[in-house]
């Protein structure tokens, strides 16, 4: 499924203005950028079978950011109903949620109805070979993916607390099923190298058009516990890099903090600069929302040593608990992909504690957290001491970048 095209120079990225999910609104926006983009018939052929491709982080109320917005995606299921081709949609949730139950909580199957699109489980998957893998040579795809002859991807724009936005890279994250995301996440404990393998996941399934949901983003502590954040925009293009690149530029965030986006640099998925990146349809100048709250540094390397470590726990953000929005449902316990968990619930205590000595800073009990109980935050260390700090992640940061072999 893989794709080894060489990318073009040039990149082009649609903006249309839509500012609210009214069903007529939001599918003449999808519609426009479509057509600028060269129509329908350009990204799905009669007979196919193409699978759409929401962010369903979490099966939860739609008004509340977390997901893709039922209007986004049952417009552009219904933009391709003509086009002869077998629809379905789809997505693995986070944890141990199934894509059916999530999909009815998020309402996506009262929009959509049965004799358009089907709902494509990508509970099941298995093994398939990347010689082209970046990060490895062997990846764990959903089944419903593998049978899918194209995919057509629908990302939310969120603050994220491991890669500083999710978009559309980072979404393909959900064509690995259920909890092997979690054994992923242990694999590849440190940002970046997590990063080029979102990147492995996009080139090994590369989406014909990626189809972005900003009409409202999330913003903050995201991308399940932020704040709801209208931009009041749909972005579009068949270059995933160039449209996470132009997503950072409408919330005024360096698209270098974002590592998923030099991942996909690097693997060859799309454009990166500004410059070689035409942006068709709406200005972009109009719609930059220079107040979105995300944080606006690169992220730190995890120290791949037993001695970096330990300054790691002192001196690298962390995940917290506030006590007072706990509600002890044990989702952040369920997703803690470490071995033993980092984060438990014992016996005599009434919520979850955390052991910072196994935390990788994955930061996934605070992106399913539904309380908004799960804050990152950076230690008492770290403030008081912001040299020590620096130096810490110089020296980090200098071995992440060691040749493989020296690792």
């Amino acid at each position: 499924m893989a794709d080894t095209k060489t990318p073009p120079l040039r990149s082009v990225v649609a903006l249309v203005r839509c500012l609210s999910y009214d069903p007529a609104e939001v599918s003449g926006a999808i519609r426009r950028g479509i057509d600028l983009l060269g129509g329908c018939s350009r990204f799905v052929k009669p007979g196919e079978r193409i699978l759409f491709k929401p962010n369903i982080l979490w099966g939860t109320d739609p008004a509340k950011c977390v997901v893709t917005h039922p209007e986004v995606l049952s417009a552009s299921i219904n933009a391709f109903a003509a086009e002869g081709a077998i629809l379905e949609y789809g997505d693995s949730p986070a944890g141990l949620q199934q894509t059916a139950g999530a999909i009815k909580k998020c309402g996506y199957d009262r929009l959509i109805s049965a004799g358009t699109a089907t709902i494509a489980s990508l509970d099941t998957g298995e093994d398939v070979q990347f010689p082209g893998g970046v990060a490895g040579k062997r990846l764990h795809i959903a089944q419903a993916v593998l049978k899918a002859d194209g995919v057509i991807n629908l990302p939310k724009l969120k603050a994220h607390g491991l890669t500083r936005m999710t978009g559309a890279i980072k979404n393909m994250f959900g064509c690995i099923p259920g909890m092997t995301k979690g054994q992923y996440h242990a694999r590849f404990p440190d940002v970046y190298d997590f990063s080029r393998l979102l990147a492995d996941i996009a080139a090994f399934v590369p989406a014909r058009l990626h189809i972005l949901d900003a009409v409202e983003a999330m913003e903050g502590n995201g991308p399940q516990s932020g704040t709801p954040k209208k931009l009041g925009v749909i972005l579009l293009s068949t270059d995933p890099v160039s449209l996470d690149t132009i997503a950072c530029r409408l919330i005024d965030l360096d698209p270098r903090f974002v590592p998923t986006i030099a991942a996909g640099i690097r693997n060859g998925l799309g454009i990166g600069q500004s410059d070689a990146i035409d942006i068709i349809g709406d200005p972009v100048e109009d719609c930059i929302d220079r107040n979105f709250k995300v944080v606006r540094s690169a992220p730190p390397h995890l120290p791949p040593t037993t001695t970096l470590g330990n300054i790691k726990r002192h001196f690298l953000p962390r995940p917290v608990i506030r006590s007072s929005l706990c509600t002890s449902c044990g989702r952040c316990v369920s997703v803690c992909p470490v071995t033993p968990r980092a984060i438990d619930k014992p016996k005599n205590k009434k919520q979850p504690v955390y052991d910072y000595r196994r935390c990788i800073r994955c930061y996934c009990c605070q992106e399913v957290c539904p309380s908004k109980a799960i804050f990152i935050k950076r230690p008492i260390a770290a403030r008081l001491m912001p040299f020590v700090t620096y130096f810490a992640l110089a020296i980090t940061r200098r071995n992440s970048e060691l040749p493989d072999e020296q690792h």
